[in-house]
């Protein structure tokens, strides 16, 4: 036999559903085994003591671990959210605990052997916290840093020292634009501290700022580049040496910094007239694969390490899953697919004297097994193997540890599965001198991928701390939540697995880490009023939602494809009640997740929405709403719930519609209809024209659901640049759906599309198109019919409307836009009323 019977017992679960009559599987002599023997495999496989599949059959499987280490769960199930810090006398920890229907109070405190030393509640009053973070400097004080949002919602970081016997007051750190998150804090060798954190940037960007803190001195910002989730070390020498992220308009790559405090000879202008100086740059990964979340690290020895993780190419471009009444296929690739495919962990010694990258190859056996499937398809070798959440830090020893979250689902992309999820498992290993240390796992795994880990080195190994528990609409009372704690001390230097490297050159090309040209929004007037026109998502899910977990993505990756990658102007995350705690609206996962929506919003370049699915049998929908406290359940009919809005919220009706869509009607609560969905890709114009003939009035917008990217988008024309002028602006369905970034204006008269009016003569409909191909036609539909269609000849077309034959009485129009290419875009409807 060829391969080991774990790795064969794999590949025979994937075909044993598939073949009624027996399977194959590579590496056995056999042609084809039949069913009844793939119990005899199992039972091998089961007590083989394989390297890498789970312990017991399912859909996600896990690397075998040679050790499993266990945790301590905080005492409150509500904890979330800790950072630690090791210290001689024990390990410092900082936690959020959410009170609900209050919000989070900031806690912390120093653990020993045997348990709490001593902690305390560090706010007086709840609200928004995240990160709270201790750290400790060279001098042996304590800090606490965390950041937290003010009552006008913006997002700053706050750090003071944590002594309880001289606490200083918090000293805000902001880039005056805002918002401020995923900060991150290091010691100098000397006195004081460096942040990095995430900031709101120019055009429609977040951007990398840092700044050093000393007591009694003001913090000193700096802004560097466009970028995402920032790591930064401090060497012995004192400089500052930082990773991140960041996408270059075609994909992320990640990109390395030195700065000093000491002049550098070749630059002797200091940037933004601050005491700092550029010492290096160096582009660490820049391919057209997703490469991002980069960590870097380093000890007493001097020595830079760094990881990051990689995903497929195309990410974030356009991507159908399937084709209209096709539900068994999802199209996915390892290099064409949906926002989490796979997660690729690298690891490496950056080499700054030589301009090196030294990187090693750490152990992922689920890649190995997942290129062994004999059913995937074509271009589908990596998909769903996710090696994910890395954490790197360098311990006592100067060992670098690698920290990270993984699981493998096998059969994504192969077979379309739904509604399953399981937790994360967390894993640690060391590199010593000749190879990789013996692989650890821990007795409590992990949820949601925003879910934070956080490690700190200690003089023989490592503390961790990471918050675990998800909700599960199947079995909620299931799992376990909170915060759970965990150590490894490693004194045996044996080698488990010999460490292969590979160096490369560094490139110190800087032109794809700034920021991109302004995106100029397109603009019109109408009746002595400018508008501008934002193009958005209004259904869109992320790994919390249960149905195509864990391929949406996480609610990271939902902000940046549409930051970035779509781009976008707004997005509302639209997780399904059943996950979001059956629509509890005091549940700590609704409140995680409308934080995340101001944790996001960058004024008026970025808005999102608190948004989620209130799904039912009797009919869906999205609800979209200027409020964060209006989550609901699923359990009671929709018409109760709408009794409960006010004009700050409304619904929007999704596919695939019920047939007893039509029985309710109120357009003030229902102004849109998502007539195209980009994961079932399919235009619903009959269902609307029927809706519109029963006296229904909506607009039109386009939506994508789960998976698809880049394919649909919701439209809207707004004189007031902000989140409330978006959302009037859909109240007035002064909207159109396209699947690309087409650009149409509908006017009839002084009115906009969406308007209803009454007129004694009709009065010409205007029509401006301006598409991102050749436009092939424009069709008018006058009551539910096709009444005119003008060809198109270039991407940018005028065309008048006008028609003497229509009789008294009201009259729905609407326009569909097709181009050469097969995109589509559609006007909400107009309603005229030609009175005698």
């Amino acid at each position: 036999m060829g391969q080991p019977v774990s790795r064969i017992f794999i590949s025979a679960l994937t075909h044993f559903f598939r073949e009624p009559r027996g399977f194959t599987v590579p590496g056995l002599s056999m042609q084809r085994i039949p069913r009844f023997a793939f119990i005899i495999l199992f039972l091998v496989g089961v007590f083989h003591s394989p390297r890498a599949f789970a312990e017991k059959p399912g859909f996600f499987f896990y690397d075998e671990a040679d050790e499993t280490i266990p945790v301590t769960l905080l005492e409150n199930p509500l904890s979330y959210d800790a950072g630690i810090a090791a210290a001689s006398n024990g390990l410092w920890v900082a936690w959020l605990e959410f009170q609900p229907g209050k919000g989070d109070q900031l806690w912390f405190g120093l653990r020993g052997t045997n348990g709490w030393i001593h902690k305390t509640q560090f706010t007086k009053n709840a609200g928004d916290y995240a990160n709270p973070t201790p750290t400790i400097d060279a001098q042996g004080k304590l800090w606490l840093s965390y950041e937290g949002a003010g009552t006008n919602g913006q997002w700053d970081i706050f750090l003071q020292t944590a002594q309880e016997s001289q606490p200083t007051f918090p000293v805000g750190i902001n880039n005056n634009r805002g918002p401020n998150i995923n900060h991150r804090v290091v010691a100098d060798p000397k006195i004081g501290l460096w942040v990095t954190w995430q900031g709101g940037a120019l055009e429609q960007r977040f951007g990398i700022f840092t700044c050093r803190v000393r007591l009694n001195d003001y913090p000193e910002t700096l802004f560097g580049f466009s970028g995402w989730n920032p790591s930064s070390a401090v060497t012995t020498n004192g400089n500052l040496c930082s990773v991140w992220d960041c996408f270059d308009g075609d994909s992320y790559n990640v990109y390395f910094e030195t700065i000093t405090t000491e002049p550098n000879p070749k630059d002797k202008s200091p940037l933004q007239g601050l005491p700092f100086w550029r010492k290096r740059f160096y582009t660490i990964a820049s391919s057209r694969a997703f490469e991002a979340h980069a960590q870097i690290a380093s000890g007493k020895d001097g020595k830079l390490w760094v990881a990051w993780e990689e995903d497929g190419e195309n990410w974030g471009q356009h991507y159908l899953a399937r084709t209209p009444g096709d539900k068994k296929s999802t199209r996915m690739t390892d290099n064409v697919g949906p926002l989490h495919r796979f997660r690729k962990l690298h690891f490496a010694q950056l080499d700054e004297k030589n301009e090196k990258l030294i990187e090693y190859q750490s152990p992922q056996l689920s890649f190995d097994l997942a290129n062994r499937r004999a059913d995937a398809p074509f271009g589908l070798k990596n998909f769903g193997a996710f090696y994910e959440k890395t954490q790197l830090v360098v311990d006592g020893q100067d060992r670098p540890w690698i920290v990270y979250r993984h699981f493998y689902v096998p059969l994504v992309g192969i077979v379309p599965e739904t509604h399953k999820q399981d937790n994360a498992r967390i894993y640690a290993r060391c590199l010593l001198p000749g190879g990789w240390s013996k692989l650890y796992s821990f007795s409590e795994g992990q949820g949601d991928g925003m879910q934070r880990i956080s490690v700190s080195p200690k003089a023989d190994g490592i503390n961790l701390a990471w918050t675990t528990g998800r909700t599960d609409r199947r079995n909620p009372k299931s799992q376990n939540g909170g915060v759970a704690l965990a150590e490894i001390s490693l004194k045996d230097l044996k080698v488990k697995i010999p460490a292969k490297s590979e160096s490369v050159s560094l490139s110190t090309n800087k032109s794809a880490a700034v920021l991109l040209k302004k995106r100029n929004r397109p603009s019109a007037e109408v009746a002595g009023k400018r508008y501008e026109l934002f193009y958005g998502d209004l259904h869109r899910h992320t790994d919390i939602s249960l149905c195509f977990s864990p391929s949406d993505g996480t609610i990271d990756d939902a902000y940046r494809y549409a930051i970035d990658a779509a781009p976008l102007d707004f997005l509302g995350i639209t997780d399904h009640t059943h996950d979001l705690a059956m629509g509890d609206p005091l549940s700590l996962i609704w409140w995680r997740s409308r934080k995340e929506v101001n944790r996001h919003a960058l004024g008026q370049k970025f808005i999102p929405f608190y948004s989620y699915e209130r799904s039912r049998g009797d009919t869906d929908h999205n609800v979209i709403s200027l409020r964060d406290d209006l989550l609901r359940p699923h359990t009671y009919p929709l018409t109760q719930f709408w009794d409960e809005l006010d004009t700050n919220t409304f619904t929007i009706p999704h596919q695939p519609f019920n047939s007893i869509l039509w029985n309710y009607k109120d357009n003030a609560r229902r102004p849109l209809l998502e007539i195209y969905q980009g994961f079932r890709h399919d235009a619903k114009e009959d269902a609307a024209n029927e809706g519109l003939m029963r006296g229904h009035e909506f607009g039109f917008i386009a939506s994508s659901d789960h998976l698809s990217t880049g394919a649909s988008f919701a439209c809207v024309w707004t004189d007031n640049f902000s989140r409330e002028g978006i959302f009037r602006a859909m109240q007035a369905r002064r909207t159109f759906g396209a699947t690309a970034k087409i650009i149409l204006k509908v006017t009839c008269g002084e009115h906009w599309m969406g308007e209803k009016f009454s007129t004694k003569e009709m009065p010409p409909i205007n029509i401006e198109v301006e598409g991102s191909d050749k436009i092939a036609s424009v069709e008018i539909f006058v009551n539910g019919k096709s009444e005119k269609s003008f060809p198109g000849k270039f991407s940018k077309e005028k065309f008048v409307f006008t028609s003497e034959k229509l009789k008294r009485g009201q009259h729905i129009f609407y326009i569909r836009v097709r181009q050469s290419d097969g995109n589509l875009a559609w006007s909400s409807p107009i309603w005229v009323n030609i009175q005698p």
